[in-house]
């Protein structure tokens, strides 16, 4: 039959696995938060492209140049790219 101490070592053993698999979860989950959007967030983030877009548009009208669909097209997706990710 195991001793009291034999008990309380394997004890502190497990507690320290699993002390380690938290870490490791914690760890995890730490990787994977807020790289999805929420439908909000990715509502919020097309208004404000969105609005950039009017706003660029608006500026190359006002000084006389005429922004074509393809044109406007392009400044759209140059203005979706992250480059905090890149």
């Amino acid at each position: 039959m195991p001793t009291i101490e034999e008990l309380h070592e394997k004890l502190e053993a497990i507690s320290t696995k699993v002390e380690h698999a938290r870490q490791q979860m914690d760890f995890k989950r730490g990787l994977n938060d807020g790289h999805n959007l929420s439908s909000g967030e990715l509502l919020a983030r097309y208004k404000f492209l969105k609005a950039a877009l009017v706003d660029e548009v608006a500026e190359s009208e006002a000084h006389g140049h005429h922004v074509s669909a393809l044109e406007k097209d392009a400044l759209n997706w140059i203005n979706s790219i992250d480059l905090g990710r890149s």
